[in-house]
């Protein structure tokens, strides 16, 4: 799988850029601010549907486009990808309204045929490798969650359909327990527990497929995290350690034992048990007290945390070995080799590390986009052999390898 062609318009600095990729990717060199990260984050984008980066996506329109001709303020991402055994046109636009102030408008097309974002979602397969990813181990669990749900997606979309209607069951239970729990409703009220049956078998029935792929697909992780950190000659054992909020070690020994269907039943289960009984707490708090919206997961070198006890580099190695595993889930469930995005990251690691890195991505026989602000760092590493682009001001100039 490679990115053959990316265009946009009005992206963040970007007015207009039709840019030709090779199947071994693109080197990009250029100053601070000049664009490099908004490529990689339109390339992410047109992956996942969303922006990478935390900010929202209102920021990614231009907004003085469109002032010209009278037209509210919109930016367009479009990609041409070939796949193993097809190609495929993403196109994701976006739209203010005429002040900036309303709702964010969305499309997305496939082939020119809109879509919704579930049924994009994978159509081009990314790993973005960035400075701040060091936040996986150290960070809140929403960035955690997020991680999983984004990878998850692009592999499977039975999981992000699962995903999208779970939120939306799990903000209309939440309503109700806000409203019981401000009339004083008691826990041992038949008519409370009735109102809140189809809500509770819901909640499980989308929940238990959510955490069920969770458990397995970091299981995998986890196994190749470990084999790709060993190869960086470190002789301590990274461990991933999934922690579903649905506690219960028969969950986990389903995942270890099990397929999807067993796991999803033995969490289903788990999980309707223990609903039950912290409903007191729930309607006392008014929120729901467990699900995938709490699950969280944690880094460890021979069974020492990382958040707590390691030192930065120790975290940002801990990530890189992350992240090649991400690669390699991908391309074992997928059968396609992921479009590599390295922003930035080779400065943020020493020497040995950075060549450690650099081998490992040559090797996976992928497109590489890599940015850096020293073009130097590119031509001291194996992606020297990359084409090379300079970026200035939202410019993209080819120049010789």
């Amino acid at each position: 799988m490679h990115l053959r062609r990316l265009i946009l318009e009005e992206f963040r600095l970007y007015h207009h850029l039709e840019l030709e990729l090779a199947p071994a990717g693109l080197a990009l060199h250029g100053a601070n601010a000049s664009g490099k990260s908004t490529l990689l984050e339109a390339i992410a984008m047109l992956a996942t549907t969303r922006s990478a980066r935390g900010s929202g996506e209102r920021e990614v329109v231009n907004w003085r486009s469109g002032q010209e001709f009278g037209f509210p303020p919109f930016a367009r991402v479009r990609g041409h990808v070939e796949r193993l055994e097809d190609e495929v046109d993403v196109e994701i636009a976006l739209q203010l309204d005429a002040n900036g102030n309303g709702p964010l408008q969305k499309a997305i097309r496939l082939n020119g045929r809109t879509v919704r974002a579930m049924d994009a979602v994978g159509s081009l397969k990314t790993v973005l490798f960035a400075p701040e990813d060091v936040a996986l181990v150290s960070g809140p669990p929403a960035g955690r969650r997020r991680y999983l749900d984004l990878m998850i997606s692009q592999i499977d979309g039975r999981y992000l359909r699962a995903l999208a209607r779970y939120n939306r069951i799990l903000e209309q239970r939440n309503s109700l327990l806000r409203s019981l729990g401000r009339e004083g409703a008691s826990a041992a009220s038949a008519a409370v527990n009735a109102q809140l049956a189809y809500w509770d078998e819901e909640l499980v029935a989308f929940g238990s497929r959510v955490i069920a792929r969770r458990l397995l697909a970091s299981r995998r992780l986890a196994a190749h995290a470990a084999v790709r950190y060993a190869s960086f000659g470190d002789n301590r054992e990274l461990s991933i350690g999934f922690r579903p909020s649905v506690d219960d070690p028969s969950c986990r020994s389903a995942a270890e034992t099990g397929g999807a269907e067993a796991t999803q039943a033995v969490v289903a289960r788990s999980f309707g048990d223990q609903i039950q009984e912290i409903r007191r707490d729930e309607l006392r708090r008014g929120i729901s007290l467990i699900g995938p919206h709490r699950d969280d997961f944690s880094l460890a070198l021979d069974g020492v945390d990382l958040a707590a006890f390691g030192s930065r580099g120790q975290q940002r190695l801990a990530v890189v070995a992350l992240k090649l595993a991400e690669t390699d889930l991908m391309r074992e469930e997928t059968g396609e080799r992921p479009v590599i995005l390295l922003d930035d990251v080779l400065s943020e690691l020493d020497p040995r590390r950075r060549d450690d890195l650099t081998r490992a991505v040559t090797d996976l026989d992928a497109q590489v986009i890599v940015t850096a602000t020293d073009v130097e760092t590119i031509d001291r590493s194996p992606l020297s052999i990359l084409p090379r682009a300079e970026v200035s001001n939202g410019v993209v100039q080819k120049t010789s390898t």
